[in-house]
């Protein structure tokens, strides 16, 4: 994967994103005046490295464990959209 490794965390007093054990600055959550959610966007946005090799482990077991036909027949287009996901990311 191309992206700054993981992982990262939410820097409530610069309303940053930090790469960890680098501290490098990835991203930064200020929000138009009124908005709500930018602290729950940058919680989601800190998870983001994990959630990605999350999804890209429960596809391996996936893969491993479970026939094909069953993964085809009960779980297509969940499994579609997961590879998707990882395809995107690995562009």
């Amino acid at each position: 994967m191309k992206h700054t490794p993981g992982p990262w965390r939410h820097e409530p007093s610069t309303q940053t994103i930090r790469s960890v054990p680098t501290n490098y600055w990835l991203a930064t959550m200020n929000s138009w005046e009124g908005s709500v959610d930018h602290a729950a966007n940058a919680l989601l946005i800190a998870a983001a490295p994990e959630l990605a090799e999350t999804v890209h482990d429960l596809l391996l077991l996936l893969y491993q464990y479970l026939p094909a036909s069953i993964q085809l027949r009960e779980g297509k287009g969940t499994i579609k959209k997961a590879e998707s996901i990882i395809a995107r990311i690995e562009e």
